[in-house]
């Protein structure tokens, strides 16, 4: 078992809903994978932009849907998310929209991780490679072949 005080990988994703229109695609496979060890959420936080450009955070609940409740991400809202991460994330939606952005650690590398710490292994750096650098990475690879 992972020790306490490990963590797998953490990343974030922004999920804009043009319009304001969240609906329940989505979220009950994220509740799934959350359910199964897969994943665990570290915030997820609703970024609303209203049509003069402010922003502001709402909570899950806000948002009637009438074949899921997403209320129960409610409590998923940890404040992680500072200002400037909500500042950056409305900066790319457009006025009327909403965000789902999500913290969250990825779980299934704990036993690969807890396994090379006890054999003396140690993480020495992490890092995100966007679908952008990804794309451009095997474009390249390809293009060399």
């Amino acid at each position: 078992m992972a020790n306490q005080d490990q963590f797998g990988p953490v990343e974030y994703i922004a999920v804009e809903f043009p319009d304001g229109t969240v609906t329940a695609d989505g979220f009950e496979q994220l509740l799934a994978a959350v359910d199964n060890g897969t994943i665990r959420i570290l915030d997820l936080e609703f970024v609303a932009k209203a049509a003069d450009s402010s922003l502001s955070v709402v909570p899950a609940s806000t948002f009637d849907l009438a074949d899921f409740d997403l209320s129960q991400f409610d409590g998923a809202a940890s404040g992680l998310l500072d200002a400037a991460d909500i500042a950056a994330v409305g900066e790319d939606i457009a006025a009327g929209s909403v965000a789902a952005v999500l913290v969250y650690e990825e779980m299934t590398l704990l036993p690969v991780l807890d396994a090379w710490a006890r054999a003396g292994g140690r993480v020495i750096t992490e890092g995100h490679i966007s679908l952008d650098e990804l794309a451009t990475a095997l474009n390249e690879t390809e293009n060399e072949a």
